[in-house]
Parts: C-alpha cells; structure tokens; sequence
C-alpha cells in the first residue's frame, strides 16, 4: 500500500508538472508534452489496473490476457477496475484536449513570443513526463518482460533441449488418477495466524494426506492457463512475438510440447476433463483438446445437464456445488466401466477478487462476511473436503489416487493485506492414496514439478517432464528449471525456449482463406485481424492482434509483414478478409477476399 501510494503520489506531481507547462506554454510546441502526457496517464492507468489484479503491476499474464482476449470473463467482478481505468483515459484525453486547445490559442492570439515562453515551458513539460515515464514502475515492468524474450545462442539452445523430457514412457500404476485444480487456493489460506479457522474440513484432510511445501511460483506462471500448462507440460507459459499474443486464435497451441495427458493417454487411459467455465477463455479447450484429453466438459457442457438455465450460473460459469457432483457422477461412471482412467476438474468460485458464493453455501460467511473471497474460500472447504470424502469412502477409493493442489497463488483480492503479511507463500499439492503414507514433504520446487510428480505417483518409468522433476524423488539432483529459479532467480532462457514451441509457421506454397476469417499460412492457420512479422525465410517470428499500426511503425526498413484484416480497411473494394503483404519501406501488396480464398502464391506475395 505504501509503495502504491509513492507511485500514485509521483505520478500526481508529474501530471501537475505536465498541466503547468501546458497552461504557461505560448506556442504550438505546447502539443509535444500533451501527447506525451496522454500517454504518460494512460500507461499509468493500465498499469493501476493491472496492479489491482496482480499486486506487481504488468506482468506476463496481463499482456497473456490482454492479447488472449477476455471472452467468457465475469466483468461484474472487476467493475471497479473498469472505472479506475475509465478515470484515467478521460484524464489522458484531457490533457491532449487541453494542450491542443492551449495550441488553437496561442495561434489565434499569434503573437510574438519570446523563447521563455515558447518552446522552453514546452521543452520543460517534455523533460518532466521522460523523467517520469524512466522512474516509473509501469517502465521498470516493461524492460522486465522485454528481458523475457531474449535470443537464444546455440549453447544455450542444445542445454534446454538436453534438459526438456518428452520421452515415451510407460506407466505400471494400476489405479485411476483424479486430479481437482482449486482456483487460486494456496497454502497460505491453512496459517492460523492470518486465517483462523478458514479452512477446517481441508486442514483435517490435508493431515491425511502427503502434503508439499516449498512449491513456488515463477515467471510464466501466475494465472488459470499458465498453471494448466505449468502442471501438463512442465513449461513456463510464454507466447511468440515481441509481447503475448490471442493464442486461443491460432489453430495450434503449443504444439511442440508433449504433455502428461498425453503420456496418459499413450499408456490406455481415457482422459476427462471438467471445468465449469468456458473453455474458449484464454485458448483452453484448444490446449486441452490438442494435448491428450478425450472429452472436454466446460460451461457449455453444464448448460445442458440437469437442464440448467443461464440464471443458475455465476458470471464465471457453473457453480462449485454443480462442478464438484458432475465430477463425481464422471468419476461414478468411469469407474464402473473398470477401464483405466485420468480424470482432471478445475473450480472457479474462488476466482479473484471477491469469489462466488454456491447456492448450497447461501448464508456461509467467515466471521463477519466482510471479505468476501473468504467467504467463497469457506464455502470451498465444505465443498471440497465433501468431494474428497465421497471419493475415499466410494468403492473404488482403493483403486484411485487423488490429488488436490492450487492452480495458482491468489490474485489480488480483498484478502490480500492478510495474505501479505505471510512469511512465505507455496501453492497447494495434496496426494491421497491408500499405499501412500500422509506426511508433509518439504521440497524446493516450482509447479513445473507438479506433472512429473503425478507420473511418479503413477509409476512412470521417467520421473521428468518438460523442464520439471518429481517432487518424489530423492534428491532431485537434476531439477533443471526449479534448481536454475532457486539458484539465480533466472529463468529467461527457459521462457524463450517454451516460446519456440508454438512453431511459428514458414510461408510457403500457398496463403489461403477459409471463407470466413480464418487464413492459412504454411500450416498454421491464424484468425483475422492478425499482424505478423517475417524473417528472411519467411519465418512468422512475431505474431500480434492489436495495434497494427504501431507495430508496422516499429519494424525497421525492409523487414518482411504480413497481416489480414477487413477489406474495407485497407481501401479495398471486395468485402470480407484482404491480406496485405510488405517490405517495410519499399511496398505493399493488397490481396482480395476473392484472391484469398482460390490461394495466393507465397512467392507473389513477396
């Protein structure tokens, strides 16, 4: 709070110093600092915003959601977050007003002015916002994540190859695995110094079960997609280009790595997955669908069962109390099959920053219900502790191995200044299983870790996956990511080489349209409006959806573009989706709908 207070109180004298120049400026040079004051206040409310979801300003997955879309998202719970940010681009608009107006008068007025005060007050003004936009933390957030998409040398490239495990493996377990991911229920939630009494029924079954400390959180990591692929590929999360892109619009997500499902899936297990949101938020059903799961279940899923209406729902999707008895009908019905089975679920009520309430849990509040994502966490406890107990008292409890883990430390919420005050933070791994002894096991260890765990816990014949190790594993010699995090706090390389697993497509043969806003290049197929930047192979190394325009003003003098967007926009008689190809500074081809979808040549286009 201290250091968000100093950064808003900065910011106010940088604003103050930025209106003074405007008012004082007797020149039309008076238009430099307010369009840099526009963007200084706008930048200042995106990271404001951002830093009320995250607590550490823009990090990876702000620009994640930012590029990925946010179709599907509960907007009624960040309606504070939308005011503040409208707060500040109606400021950011009134200072270019402001300056453009103070410009209109000085050349009615046209008089002579002398260089005091002319273009110094204007000069002033410039100096002020630079010296701030350097000092400020939005700045500080941007040079980080630009560190995160370093070149890798050929060193460093035969390293991480060596180090990431995609092997085949073979699984001997002959029990079922049922994994159920708790949104953003950490292990910071069991303190009795901050939360008394929170989680009761969970504290009692953490006890019964083999519990993990020490696992931590780091970059590429933070947020429900990121946790997916952490815990299913053993990869850090992070997208191609210059800056996180809509991954949920490319027809591949991630399609070079090889995840746990997947490995699942090779040794005869059917794999489910059950989560009440939409699988369309962030590109998730496609990562599941093209990474070994059999069925995908999401909202969509939920709105038929039971004959649900849309008003049963949250903002979100399905209720925990509704989510938590399908799994455990799912669950039921493999488990009569006797056919070996991964069964995997992801809850929602406790999502950032207030929570859901589940109608079964009307009227559970803890202590005096003024924080409400506490009252979710509680109403968590008695649906989940619930849900493991159906699952140990059924039939096949025996034949199942249950796990229980966080798929993410929390986002800010209204618990945060409690969950602050904690001397350390880990997420949540919890294994229950008849042949396995209930303990802690106190590890260093990132959710990377999680995946080859659970093959451990299956009796995989390789304890690695990804870039991840088992937390079961003595020693732990060769931790890869989590010793390279834990020793230097650098795990760049590794960002940039999950990076390279999206394989970008070549643009060769033929671009084609779908008829709609689907367009095919080498392979990929990417949806309209998209901007892409080429190499001298004709490589996709950068792949935007946002802001073509200051995108093409970045690129420098004959680098290779492509991008397709709406004839009309490009001055181009046809309706539908144009592709424009281009060298910066030499010229550009515009291409027809029509020409689009009979096929353009990759060597015409260039």
């Amino acid at each position: 709070m201290t250091t968000l207070l100093a950064v808003n109180a900065f910011g106010a004298l940088v604003l103050l110093g930025i209106v003074f120049s405007i008012l004082i400026s007797r020149s039309r040079w008076v238009l430099l600092p307010g369009l840099l004051g526009f963007v200084y206040v706008l930048f200042w409310g995106v990271w404001q915003v951002a830093d009320m979801m995250t607590g550490v300003g823009i990090n990876q997955s702000v620009l994640f959601h930012f590029f990925s879309g946010t179709e599907d998202a509960d907007y009624r719970q960040f309606l504070k977050e939308i005011v503040v940010f409208a707060g500040f681009v109606t400021l950011a608009v009134s200072v270019l007003a402001g300056s453009v107006f103070q410009a209109w008068r000085n050349r009615v007025a046209a008089k002579p002015v002398s260089r005091a005060s002319g273009f110094l007050p204007s000069l002033i003004g410039c100096g002020v916002v630079i010296i701030g936009w350097l000092i400020s933390p939005w700045h500080l957030n941007l040079l980080a994540l630009k560190d995160s998409y370093v070149a890798l040398d050929a060193d460093q490239t035969r390293k991480l190859r060596a180090m990431y495990d995609t092997s085949p493996r073979r699984i001997t377990s002959d029990k079922n695995l049922v994994v159920l991911y708790l949104e953003s229920v950490e292990s910071t939630y069991f303190d009795e110094r901050l939360f008394p009494e929170l989680l009761p029924a969970l504290r009692e079954r953490r006890g019964e079960s083999l519990h993990f400390s020490g696992i931590a959180q780091t970059p590429g990591t933070g947020w429900t997609i990121a946790g997916l692929v952490n815990t299913q590929c053993g990869l850090p999360l992070a997208t191609p280009g210059a800056g996180d892109n809509d991954m949920g619009r490319v027809r591949y997500f991630l399609p070079k790595a090889k995840c746990l499902a997947e490995h699942l899936q090779d040794n005869g297990f059917r794999t489910v997955y059950m989560g009440g949101a939409s699988g369309k938020f962030a590109g998730k059903d496609r990562f599941l669908e093209q990474h070994g799961f059999d069925v995908v279940r999401d909202k969509e899923y939920f709105s038929t069962w039971k004959g649900m209406a849309e008003s049963e729902f949250s903002g979100w999707g399905a209720y925990d109390d509704e989510l938590l008895e399908g799994v455990f009908d799912e669950f039921v019905t493999l488990s009569e099959k006797q056919e070996p089975f991964a069964l995997f679920a992801l809850t929602m009520d406790t999502h950032h920053p207030h929570g859901h309430i589940s109608p079964s849990c009307r009227g559970v509040r803890y202590r005096d219900g003024k924080l409400k994502s506490l009252n979710a966490l509680a109403c968590a406890d008695r649906l989940v502790s619930r849900f493991i107990d159906r699952v140990r008292a059924s039939p096949w409890a025996a034949d199942t191995t249950l796990v229980v883990l966080s798929d993410h430390l929390a986002m800010v919420n209204d618990a945060t200044p409690l969950i602050e005050k904690a001397k350390r933070r880990d997420n949540l791994l919890m294994v229950f299983d008849s042949d396995i002894a209930p303990g802690e096991r106190r590890v260093q260890g990132t959710m990377l870790d999680v995946g080859p765990t659970l093959l451990s816990l299956m009796r995989a014949d390789t304890a690695a996956l990804g870039f991840g190790r088992s937390l079961l594993e003595p020693g732990r010699s060769n931790q890869a990511y989590s010793r390279d995090y834990f020793a230097s706090d650098d795990v760049m390389e590794y960002l940039s080489f999950s990076r390279t697993l999206w394989d970008m497509p070549q643009v060769v043969g033929q671009i084609r349209s779908d008829g709609d806003k689907g367009i095919l290049l080498g392979g990929n197929q990417f949806e309209a409006p998209f901007f892409s930047v080429l190499n001298e192979s004709n490589k996709v190394i950068e792949l935007y959806f946002y802001n073509f325009s200051q995108h093409l003003a970045d690129l420098q003098e004959g680098v290779r573009y492509l991008y397709a967007r709406e004839c009309e926009e490009v001055k181009s008689p046809n309706p539908g989706i144009c592709l424009v190809a281009g060298l910066k500074g030499v010229g550009e081809k515009v291409f027809s709908s029509t020409e689009l979808v009979e096929g353009v040549s990759a060597l015409e286009a260039f």
